[in-house]
């Protein structure tokens, strides 16, 4: 049998990061998230924003094709004090949509309405009507939409308040 002299089998280098290595990249994410926040609250606030105006123009759009459908009267309801408490599309007692409550934004109206009922040939009985989607408290970088219901009773979308 034969033996290999003077070989000795060197330690195999282990893998993997130091401690000091983990800490220093953790700190330098930790900045660099706390450097995205602000900008990263102000998405937030404008996507909600924006996910509102489309669900009340949904909204708006449902109760108007349904009084057609229907060839009737569907109202389109505010749910509590002010609109970003919910609101409802009902026709007659029954709700066909139900709106939750919407925190930290505000929503008003022009004519200060807690119903607008479309009739059976689709136009609002209130006219023309603008709806203001705002965040409750100012924030930079956040723009508020307007949504108005024109006299034909079709409601637009567009950056900006009402004016």
């Amino acid at each position: 049998m034969l033996v290999a002299r003077g070989r000795t089998r060197s330690p195999r280098r282990a893998r993997g990061f130091t401690l000091i290595e983990l800490i220093t990249a953790i700190t330098i994410m930790a900045v660099l998230a706390g450097l995205a926040a602000p900008s990263f609250s102000s998405f937030i606030a404008n996507q909600r924003i924006r996910n509102t105006s489309f669900d009340l123009m949904a909204a708006l759009m449902l109760a108007r094709s349904e009084a057609v459908t229907r060839n009737g009267n569907v109202s389109f309801v505010k749910a509590g004090d002010d609109w970003s408490a919910g609101w409802k599309v009902k026709v007659g007692t029954n709700d066909i949509l139900n709106q939750q409550a919407l925190s930290n934004l505000s929503i008003t109206d022009s004519a200060d309405l807690s119903t607008i009922t479309y009739g059976k040939d689709g136009r609002a009985s209130t006219g023309a009507t603008r709806f203001t989607i705002s965040p409750s408290n100012v924030m930079s970088g956040v723009s508020s939409r307007c949504i108005s219901i024109g006299t034909s009773g079709l409601p637009s979308s567009r950056v900006g308040a009402c004016s």
